[in-house]
């Protein structure tokens, strides 16, 4: 017999027209704690709205800053 055995589903984070696919060093972090930690090398994440969403299709979680208008970061 086979045991379907769930594989942990990975988050994609959004910042414009990057992506990055959660690592190691991401992973078991909230998402306060990656925007702060991808603050230093995207400043505009610090003050951005975070929309999350599942993605239908692969079932991964993908989490998207959207910048607030008139903000530098």
């Amino acid at each position: 017999m086979s045991e379907n055995i769930a594989a942990p589903q990975n988050r994609v984070f959004v910042i414009g027209g990057v992506r990055l696919v959660e690592d190691a060093s991401m992973s078991g972090k909230s998402t306060a704690e990656i925007q702060k930690l991808l603050t230093p090398l995207y400043p505009q994440v610090e003050n951005a709205t975070v929309r999350e969403r599942t993605d239908e299709a692969s079932g991964m979680t993908i989490v998207e800053w959207i910048p607030k208008p008139g903000r530098k970061g």
